[in-house]
């Protein structure tokens, strides 16, 4: 029998219960207003920091706000009403009390001190807490409250420790875990983790092997509890798209489409939690409207479920500014559900990121050009390479992955032999398709150095055609390559950019190339050995985009979607049960780092390919807003006015 969650149309509401809401709590209120979201399934808190149900077990402290407040019945409640409900947990930190009670259940710091904050302090994955008695709370509270699953706050192993003013904490110091690391590795652990080093990259990796074997221990416990109960990152993934106070910029304006491909690229059940408040210091002040109609916009034209992440009971919370947009938005999605979910994506390309946490910097510049040139692409882990189905897709593209090995590698090797082509940029990996005999050390400052692409060819690069040079952002690696490697463009060292009389080249071009390309088996490997991503994603020069175009249309042949569109209008192309859909999301109200309701554009136009004669062509958003024809295979669908969002259902003709 299939899980419910497989194949679910998640609509998912999370309202944050602070302690003091279970106080006085309105049960018909809330449910009545989770209806009004037309969600299908809520997260409720339930154990963990705090017991919201009358836990029986010592070290389990029961919420002093409990009266009039039955978890049981609001989840029978919600049952009644056809929601599922999610029970949301936090086993990452415990009252104060029971610390004192068992110390040894901690995080330490290198001074052995433990981290407390607020009362609660930071447990650790190999203490008593973690590694066990979190075990008799799920079964206590999955027998006592008939739930559908459980979603586990801050349990990712990530190396270190942030609390909630965003402060990084070294590795755990305690006694459990350094005699373990010291018995694996005889070496101590190390109190800070650096990029590059050997004992910090040992260090990743046995946490991490921890974390692997608490979920697996925790997953035959569920299964052995309830066969159907749903594990959030076993049975379905979440990850959220927030914008805090005083974000870095540039702002990330697909975060969440990027994170809707890459957990899908795992093959999860998927759902991308739109944060509604400001950062932790600003939980009660929502984000603009448009921002979050943004993020649930994409997140549908992603193919994932969407949800919605906000604090409090809903009914009395004190910003409900976005609460017409989100509605709006959850009813389209009910209304619309089976040409929501369930939808097979058609990429072209497959872009490999590092981790479910935001992507790099090369990896977003990656995201960001694909999207504006039109190009269908989907995403996945490193970690989900080697059960890929490459074949699929016409290139693979790795931004920045120097450290791929094993079963992906020879996965990838593989697939280029069969006529793939996998496109490496910046820290080039080991591989023998795309012609790298060392990977190559960094060139230095590169302040000044430019590509030199007039030689390039014209039928390879034409859009360099009435410009000479290229900016080289901010590395360049030294790689050598096979004999037989064609190379293109020439790396110019840095040249005097002052006084203006000097600046000229006294230099002639090396031969160091600003691209590669390898032939192997029937496919073939292409090297960009620097990083193209990261200097569009920091600097939006377009001499960037246009170069990736290229090499993707000339060199690939994966053509754009779409030329008649505007960069800023994000497109998805997917296939359901005997129809097509074509999502249309305009972006083009994200100005600097304000979200504002986007202007409506005109004759917004892309082509997908159309075996079928004829076709019936509907805009669920806007009926008759949308035309098309039919030309030589080739379907061009053409919306007049384009407001925020547009879902073209086709099929073919009767």
């Amino acid at each position: 029998m299939m899980n419910w969650w497989n194949n679910y149309p998640w609509r998912v509401i999370q309202p944050n219960f602070r302690e003091i809401d279970t106080q006085n709590f309105d049960e018909d209120r809330f449910i009545a207003e989770l209806e009004s979201f037309s969600c299908n399934a809520v997260m409720l808190n339930a154990a963990g920091l705090i017991a919201s149900y009358p836990t029986e077990l010592s070290e389990h402290i029961r919420s002093r706000y409990l009266d009039g407040f039955d978890l049981k019945h609001l989840v029978e409640r919600c049952h009644e009403k056809g929601i599922r409900v999610i029970a949301r947990t936090d086993f990452s930190k415990i009252p104060r009390e029971v610390f004192e009670r068992h110390p040894d259940w901690a995080y330490r710091h290198p001074d052995g001190s433990e981290l407390d904050y607020n009362g609660y302090v930071q447990t650790c994955l190999m203490g008593g807490y973690q590694g066990g008695y979190m075990d008799e709370i799920l079964k206590e509270m999955f027998t006592m409250i008939p739930l559908d699953g459980i979603y586990c706050n801050m349990g990712s192993a990530t190396g270190y420790i942030v609390d909630y003013s965003m402060k990084r904490h070294g590795p755990c110091q305690c006694e459990n875990c350094r005699a373990a690391f010291r018995s694996r590795f005889g070496m101590d652990i190390p109190e800070q983790l650096r990029p590059g080093d050997k004992t910090s990259m040992m260090y990743f990796g046995f946490q991490q092997e921890i974390a692997s074997r608490q979920k697996k221990r925790i997953t035959e416990l569920l299964r052995t509890i309830r066969p159907d109960l749903a594990y959030c990152s076993v049975d379905y993934s979440r990850q959220e798209a927030h914008t805090d106070f005083n974000t870095e910029l540039p702002h990330w304006q697909y975060q969440a489409s990027s994170a809707a491909r890459a957990m899908r690229g795992m093959g999860v059940e998927a759902t991308v939690a739109n944060v509604d408040f400001m950062g932790f210091p600003y939980r009660h002040t929502s984000c603009d409207r448009a921002l979050q109609e943004l993020r649930l916009w994409q997140t549908l034209s992603n193919f994932a479920g969407i949800d919605y992440y906000v604090m409090g009971r809903l009914y009395d919370k004190a910003d409900k500014s976005t609460f017409p947009a989100v509605k709006r938005i959850f009813s389209y999605a009910a209304e619309n559900e089976k040409y929501m979910y369930g939808i097979k994506p058609c990429g072209d390309i497959l872009l490999v990121r590092d981790s479910y946490v935001m992507p790099n910097k090369e990896e977003r510049g990656w995201v960001r050009m694909l999207t504006e040139l039109h190009i269908f692409f989907d995403e996945t882990l490193t970690g989900g390479l080697a059960k890929a189905e490459l074949e699929r897709y016409r290139a693979v593209i790795l931004p920045d992955k120097f450290r791929v090995a094993g079963p992906a590698a020879e996965k990838l090797e593989a697939y280029v032999k069969g006529g793939g082509i996998v496109i490496a940029a910046g820290r080039l990996p080991s591989l023998a398709c795309c012609g790298i005999v060392s990977a190559g050390k960094p060139a230095g400052d590169t302040t000044g150095a430019m590509f030199r692409l007039d030689g390039a060819g014209a039928d390879i690069f034409p859009s360099f055609a009435d410009r000479t040079f290229l900016i080289a952002g901010e590395d360049y690696f030294t790689a050598e390559f096979e004999d037989g490697t064609e190379k293109f463009g020439a790396w110019c060292e840095p040249e005097r950019f002052g006084p203006p009389e000097l600046c000229y080249a006294q230099k002639e071009p090396t031969d160091l190339p600003c691209a590669t390309r390898f032939a192997c088996g029937e496919g073939c490997g292409i090297c960009l050995p620097w990083h193209p991503g990261t200097a569009y994603y920091t600097d939006g020069h377009e001499g960037f985009r246009l170069l990736v175009r290229d090499i993707l249309e000339n060199l690939c042949g994966v053509k754009s979607a779409g030329t008649d569109i505007s960069p800023m209008t994000e497109v998805t192309h997917g296939c359901g049960d005997g129809f097509e859909v074509v999502h249309f999301v305009n972006g083009s109200g994200h100005f600097g780092n304000s979200y504002f309701e986007p202007p409506v554009l005109s004759d917004q136009t892309v082509e997908i390919p159309w075996a079928h004669e004829g076709a019936q062509v509907e805009n669920l958003d806007e009926p008759g807003n949308v035309s098309w024809r039919l030309e030589n295979g080739v379907l061009k669908l053409t919306v007049p006015k384009l407001g925020f969002h547009a879902c073209i259902i086709i099929r073919p003709e009767d």
